[in-house]
């Protein structure tokens, strides 16, 4: 029971401090998570969203670029795609 608080204590805490170390960190530094600051997460807690890279991801990912650069994927602005109403929030 006890642990468990810590844990929820910890998660909150941590989230707090990497929202404000990424607020204060310069534009070319890496994004900080909150599983970077909280000392109750195991090993496979803090890797667990990681991604393991392969011989086979990079090949995908190098194929991935290549038709990105080729024009055959169009990527789209996250805005763009959004259904525009004509109205703001707020209005």
């Amino acid at each position: 029971m006890t642990e468990g608080r810590d844990r929820f204590a910890w998660s909150l805490a941590s989230s707090m401090m990497a929202l404000v170390a990424n607020c204060h960190k310069s534009s070319k530094g890496k994004a900080l998570k909150a599983a970077d600051f909280n000392p109750t997460l195991t090993k496979e807690e803090r890797m667990r969203d990681a991604i393991l890279i392969t011989d086979e991801n990079v090949e995908l990912m190098r194929d991935e670029f290549k038709r990105t650069m080729e024009g055959k994927i169009k990527l789209t602005p996250i805005n763009e795609g959004e259904e525009q109403d004509g109205g703001t929030i707020g209005n």
